[in-house]
C-alpha cells in the first residue's frame, strides 16, 4: 500500500529532479564561463609579454607610406582590430536574433491556453 502519491518509494519527485537538473546546468555554465575567462586572461598575459618584449623601433610599411614606429603600438593596434573583427563576425546578425525571438513568441502562444 502506497501513501502520499503514486510514485514508488525512492523515486525522486519530478519537481525536485527538475530543480536539480537546472542547478546542474547552471553550475556547468559557470564552469564554462570561468574556463573562458581563464583562457582569455592567459592569452592577454602572453600577448602583453610578447608586446613588451618587442618594443623597439622598426620600419613599418603601411599601405601608402613607411614609418619608424615602435612595434608595441603596431601589435597593440592589430590585437584590438583582430578582437573587434572577431567580435563582429562571431555575434549573430539581426535576422538570426529576430527569427529566434519569433520562435520564442510562437512557443509561448502554443503554451498559453486560449
Amino acid at each position: 500500500m502506497r501513501r502520499g502519491g503514486d510514485q514508488p518509494p525512492g523515486t525522486p519527485d519530478p519537481e525536485i529532479q527538475h530543480d536539480r537538473d537546472h542547478l546542474h546546468e547552471l553550475q556547468r555554465m559557470r564552469q564554462r564561463r570561468v574556463a573562458k575567462l581563464l583562457v582569455a586572461l592567459f592569452i592577454t598575459v602572453v600577448l602583453m609579454v610578447f608586446i613588451i618584449r618587442n618594443s623597439e623601433r622598426v620600419p613599418i610599411h603601411y599601405v601608402f607610406f613607411t614609418a619608424n614606429n615602435r612595434l608595441i603600438w603596431v601589435m597593440l593596434a592589430c590585437s584590438v582590430l583582430g578582437g573587434l573583427v572577431g567580435y563582429l563576425i562571431g555575434r549573430p546578425g539581426k535576422q538570426v536574433r529576430f527569427r529566434h525571438q519569433q520562435q520564442e513568441e510562437s512557443e509561448k502562444k502554443k503554451k498559453k491556453p486560449s
